[in-house]
């Protein structure tokens, strides 16, 4: 059996959006299912599924929101995998939850 490659990237943005009506948009524009969940440590956040090998969940982060991209991938090419991850959470689902002022950060803890 192979080795799993995982990781776990984030993003800070402003939106003025609710996760309510992040998850709105989400749902009406993209092709998989889109949940508010509840983090015991981090609150509620919007979830759902990039690519087979990653999912992407967005917190509230005092004035800002985090988004963290979560990949894990057995098998294939683990790098094209993981940027094709990246660019659709970049350019396709971030201006769908109003995201501006965007920059690389830790994960939430």
């Amino acid at each position: 059996m192979g080795k799993t490659a995982s990781t776990t990237l984030a993003w800070s943005f402003k939106s003025e959006l609710s996760q309510d009506e992040m998850l709105r948009r989400l749902d009406e524009r993209w092709p998989s299912v889109w949940a508010i969940s509840d983090s015991h440590h981090h609150g509620d956040y919007v979830a759902g599924k990039l690519t087979p090998e990653a999912a992407a969940r967005i917190y509230e982060d005092g004035p800002r929101f985090v988004v963290h991209l979560r990949f894990a991938s057995a098998s294939g090419d683990v790098k094209r995998q993981l940027l094709e991850a990246q660019q659709r959470l970049i350019v396709e689902v971030l201006p769908l939850v109003g995201a501006s002022d965007v920059w690389p950060t830790e994960p939430l803890d």
